[in-house]
């Protein structure tokens, strides 16, 4: 079988490498193969897939929205996400999935442990956001609370939870278990990091980032000299790969092999 991932840029995607590493160790002779697809061209999107013979693929940014009317099926958590980041081709037809909001929830789980008694609370209304939160949902009895600087990000979601803006949350930040931050507040300049006041947090709060790279980001690195455990978004790039997978194959990835080989290849770079 062969796969891809789409893209734009792709030079730097970990997914060939993270993905090759995990055939190779179930002994599949599949391939899979990263695809440059700059935006101007998306409109060939079905003529680039069938030119290298794909029986799935990935899709990472700025394509997860862009991809939604090539869709022959598309299932019910990607279509309430808004977002497709694992397209299955059988018998030449397309069904869409979102494998990130799982991949979080269920690397997040096997490192830490159930959550079903955690109250929760997540920075952001996003997709990203959005696909974490309908996933988490069913592994937690607790009502979730999201944070978001407009409440109008709302509007969009049917899910039941606790909605605020980040300036309602600030009384309330002590009262959580974990935090997740999905919003790319704190990525690139210091004065930028502060999406919430990180004082006012319970030191034994778990602070959550869904970017991996860098591997703590100014927003993680504050939360941690403030004396919280964080945790990063290596473990949701890596089970959002073994749910693809399987997807793909019917088969289980070894997640092991995958996150060890991202490891090695994020310290060679």
């Amino acid at each position: 079988m062969k796969f891809a991932v789409i893209g734009h840029p792709i030079s730097h995607s970990l997914s060939p490498i993270m993905h090759r590493s995990n055939f190779e160790s179930l002994q599949r002779k599949d391939e899979y193969i990263a695809l440059d697809v700059p935006p101007q061209h998306f409109s060939h999107i079905k003529e680039i897939i069938l030119e290298n013979d794909l029986d799935g693929f990935n899709v990472t940014i700025p394509h997860k929205e862009s991809i939604i009317p090539y869709l022959d099926n598309i299932s019910v958590s990607a279509r309430h996400i808004g977002a497709v980041n694992t397209v299955l081709i059988e018998d030449g037809k397309w069904t869409g999935y979102n494998t990130d909001g799982i991949g979080f929830v269920k690397g997040l789980i096997d490192t830490y442990g159930p959550i079903a008694n955690k109250n929760i609370l997540v920075l952001g209304a996003g997709g990203a956001s959005k696909g974490i939160v309908s996933e988490m949902d069913k592994f937690t009895t607790s009502k979730i609370t999201v944070a978001n600087r407009t409440m109008e990000r709302f509007e969009t979601w049917n899910i039941d939870i606790n909605k605020y803006s980040l300036e309602q949350i600030v009384p309330y930040l002590k009262d959580f278990d974990i935090v997740i931050n999905t919003t790319s507040v704190g990525m690139n300049d210091a004065s930028d990091m502060l999406i919430i006041p990180i004082n006012e947090l319970n030191k034994n709060t778990l602070v959550c980032d869904i970017i991996y790279i860098p591997e703590k980001t100014p927003f993680l690195k504050a939360c941690e000299e403030n004396g919280n455990t964080v945790y990063n978004g290596l473990d949701m790039f890596v089970y959002q790969g073994a749910e693809s997978f399987e997807i793909w194959t019917g088969q289980e990835a070894n997640i092991d092999i995958m996150k060890n080989k991202v490891i090695d290849e994020l310290k060679r770079r």
